[in-house]
C-alpha cells in the first residue's frame, strides 16, 4: 500500500509537538495542559467582552456537558472564577485567575519559540501559505466534529459526547485542541 494518508502525518506532528510543547514548559505553567490551555488563551485575547459557558461550548464545539465539566476542573485548579453578571444572577461569566494570568505569558513564549524551531528554514512566503493552508483544515475539521456532534446528538436523543474527546473531561485536558496557542493569538 504505497498510498501517503497526509492526516497520520500530521496525527504524528501533532503528537510530537504536544509532547515537545509539554516537555519544554516550565514548570509554573505546567497545570495548564492542552484544553485548558487553548481555553486560558482563548479568555486571554478576549477581556474586552464577557465569555460564558455557552461563548466556550460554541467556540470549541463541544457540548454542555463536557464543557460544565471541562470549566469545573479548571475552576477546582484555580485557573478560571465563574463571576455573577448585574443584569442576570443566572449568567455567570468566566474570568482567569491571577494564577492563569501568570501563565498566560508563559504559555505564549513556549508557543513562539516550538513555532520558530516548526518553521526554522521556511521563507516568508512558506510560512505564510502554511498558515493558510493549517486555517483552512482547522475550519474542515471543525466543521466535519459540529456536523458530527449534531448528528449524534440527533440520532440518539442526547448531547453527544463532546468535541474535545469522548471520553469526558479527564481526556479533554490532554487533548490536542490546540498545539500553537500563539497562533490563536490572532484570530
Amino acid at each position: 500500500m504505497d498510498k501517503h494518508i497526509l492526516s497520520f502525518d500530521l496525527r504524528a506532528l501533532v503528537k510530537s509537538l504536544n509532547r515537545l510543547l509539554s516537555e519544554t514548559m516550565p514548570e509554573t505553567a505546567r497545570i495548564a495542559t492542552g484544553g485548558n490551555a487553548r481555553i486560558i488563551m482563548f479568555l486571554a485575547r478576549n477581556r474586552d467582552r464577557d465569555i460564558y459557558q455557552h461563548t466556550i461550548e460554541q467556540k470549541f464545539c463541544i457540548t454542555r456537558s463536557t464543557a460544565s465539566r471541562v470549566l469545573a476542573l479548571m475552576e477546582k485548579k484555580g485557573l478560571i472564577e465563574r463571576v455573577p453578571v448585574e443584569h442576570d444572577a443566572r449568567l455567570k461569566k468566566i474570568v482567569l485567575t491571577d494564577k492563569a494570568d501568570a501563565i498566560v505569558s508563559i504559555l505564549v513564549e513556549n508557543g513562539e519559540r516550538i513555532e520558530q524551531r516548526l518553521v526554522e528554514g521556511f521563507s516568508d512566503e512558506e510560512r505564510a501559505a502554511l498558515a493558510g493552508y493549517v486555517e483552512r483544515m482547522r475550519a474542515n475539521i471543525d466543521a466535519a466534529r459540529c456536523e458530527f456532534e449534531e448528528r449524534e446528538s440527533a440520532d440518539d436523543g442526547t448531547a453527544g459526547t463532546g468535541g474535545f474527546a469522548s471520553d469526558g473531561a479527564d481526556r479533554a485536558e490532554e487533548n490536542d485542541m490546540d498545539t500553537n496557542e500563539t497562533k490563536e493569538e490572532h484570530e
